[in-house]
């Protein structure tokens, strides 16, 4: 399983929600590749609380080695319980402070908290290459699901904190895996396009605000491609499906596609079609078969229906020793 990531450099770990096992995740994806790999860790926003702030059950730590290169804030890089070697500090600042980057020299635990936006992490990220990093692994969050973006991997933890329903955790895990792949539209003129949130055409004139409250669905059936900036809603592709506007549509990444695969399905169906710009690869799913509140779902049932929808590793990392 390890050799599946070896070809990336920027892997990102997400949980489905809260709770689903994504610093278990990413615990065991930071022993195993710093095996092999010289490793830079990062998050965007704040992880590793030692509470969960919904639950209030108490989060495992996420645990660096030694020589590991780690991006946190000033706050949490104060609370760390062991010695690190600092190696730049930033000018701009968090909600906690400054962004640390340091070297540690022996193991301990960390809370990370990174970059605030996207295009930070992505200057944070070179940073850390630039200091010695092979790979990096980023702690993200559903809420924060775009960190995925700027990776050239991605790893899903799902498991019953979605829901005790093991139907409906396939099915919600089942959707993000076919935004996650996706086709990418690999037009190079494209994929460095700077433009404000909108519809555009391809030849980037503005076509609407937002599909939030886009109305002049006419104007599109003269259009063959269309790129949107911000979000794609279920209404909008309906909308698209009612009207038989059959055409490609275009968007920044998986993480702004708030319409549900049936739809996008559905409306591939009559002939149109969804592509990005930016498109990670999935390389991992882990299940938590335990909620935070103690219950739990049949894990075998569960890695079946996931399974027969992808061809990547679905395991409890709670049996696996290594990868």
């Amino acid at each position: 399983m390890i050799k599946t990531f070896d070809k990336y450099k920027v892997i990102a770990i997400v949980g489905l929600e809260k709770n689903t096992g994504k610093t278990e995740t990413f615990n065991f994806l930071l022993k195993n590749l710093n095996k092999r790999y010289a490793l830079g860790i990062t998050s965007i926003g704040i992880d590793g609380e030692e509470k969960d702030q919904v639950t209030f059950t108490k989060k495992p730590n996420i645990f660096v080695e030694k020589n590991i290169i780690f991006a946190t804030t000033e706050k949490y890089f104060k609370m760390k319980n062991f010695s690190a070697e600092i190696l730049y500090v930033s000018d701009r600042r968090t909600s906690t402070g400054r962004i640390i980057i340091a070297r540690a020299r022996e193991r301990g635990k960390i809370i990370l908290a990174g970059p605030t936006t996207i295009d930070w992490l992505n200057e944070i990220n070179n940073k850390l290459f630039n200091f010695g990093a092979k790979k990096i692994l980023i702690d993200g969050a559903l809420s924060r699901i775009s960190s995925s973006s700027i990776s050239d991997a991605v790893v899903i933890a799902t498991g019953a904190a979605v829901s005790l329903d093991v139907e409906k955790i396939a099915s919600k895990t089942i959707d993000l895996i076919y935004k996650i792949n996706l086709p990418q539209y690999k037009l190079n003129n494209l994929n460095n396009i700077n433009l404000e949130k909108g519809i555009y055409s391809k030849d980037l004139k503005l076509l609407g605000e937002s599909t939030l409250n886009f109305e002049n669905f006419d104007k599109l059936k003269e259009v063959k491609e269309i790129i949107i900036i911000g979000a794609l809603t279920d209404s909008f592709v309906k909308k698209l499906i009612d009207k038989n506007i059959t055409l490609n549509i275009i968007v920044k990444d998986f993480s702004k596609i708030f319409a549900k695969s049936s739809t996008l399905k559905l409306f591939k169906k009559f002939g149109g079609d969804i592509f990005v710009l930016n498109k990670p690869n999935l390389c991992l799913i882990t299940v938590n078969p335990t909620s935070p509140y103690g219950y739990q779902i049949n894990e075998e049932v569960l890695i079946e229906k996931i399974s027969k929808e992808i061809d990547i590793p679905v395991v409890n990392i709670r049996k696996v020793d290594s990868i």
